[in-house]
């Protein structure tokens, strides 16, 4: 059995959960931060911040490694009145700018709904 994750139905899911006034963008990128699919305001560079996120990442992993635990699955970062919520799950990362009143862990349910298993 293997398991994918449907990239246009996280967005599409995203969206349709949180509405657009609440998210100022979603990143799907491959773990070596290559844009995949993204829903972004005209303001924010994806490219960059595709790249960072997955810098990001590899950080984490090196200092989850050294010190002998598990490497991480996600990362929260809250700043003023937002969230920047980013994901690691097969294979892909999946960045989320949203304002803080937005449930992030609601985020999680609507991103498992989207792996399909065949």
């Amino acid at each position: 059995m293997t398991a994918t994750l449907e990239v246009n139905l996280v967005i599409d899911r995203l969206i349709k959960e949180f509405g657009q006034s609440g998210l100022y963008f979603i990143l799907i990128t491959s773990e070596n931060g290559v844009v995949i699919k993204s829903y972004i305001s005209q303001e924010f560079n994806k490219t960059s911040i595709g790249l960072n996120m997955s810098q990001l990442y590899e950080l984490a992993e090196e200092i989850a490694a050294e010190i002998g635990v598990h490497n991480p699955d996600f990362t929260l970062i809250h700043t003023d009145n937002f969230y920047i919520l980013s994901v690691k799950i097969l294979g892909k990362i999946i960045v989320v700018l949203m304002e803080d009143q937005i449930d992030f862990s609601s985020v999680f349910g609507v991103i498992n709904k989207c792996i399909i298993t065949n």
